[in-house]
């Protein structure tokens, strides 16, 4: 599968979510899958969460040991939306955006049962 089709399986079986993107840990996205009507730019939110995702991952090594404590999930609700981010390895996270009533709890699901398969497509 391409990232592509891996990203349309979580984002169209998730109610509620609008895009996801393969993301570096620079903040530039891979690849980027949306519904037609989302109205969410995750060019944006790879780019300015970047430093973001750097400083937990920092947190979660403090807190754990560089070993043990690597940063696994990351989820942020704001007044507009809900935006699940999943470390795949050291270099990538994935992004997953959802409306404020989206099933977050699918999404999380959904990401951890495809994970395996990105990790094999990096």
């Amino acid at each position: 599968m391409t990232f592509r089709e891996i990203l349309a399986s979580v984002i169209d079986s998730t109610p509620g979510a609008l895009a996801g993107a393969i993301m570096c840990a620079d903040g530039i996205a891979l690849d980027e899958y949306r519904k037609a009507d989302a109205q969410v730019d995750l060019n944006a939110v790879t780019v300015e969460f970047q430093r973001v995702l750097e400083q937990a991952r920092k947190v979660a090594g403090a807190l754990y040991g560089e070993a043990e404590g690597g940063l696994q999930e990351l989820m942020l609700k704001t007044a507009g939306h809900q935006l699940l981010f999943r470390q795949i390895d050291d270099e990538y996270f994935l992004v997953i955006a959802l409306r404020q009533d989206g099933m977050l709890g699918k999404a999380r699901y959904l990401v951890r049962n495809v994970l395996h398969s990105l990790q094999e497509e990096l």
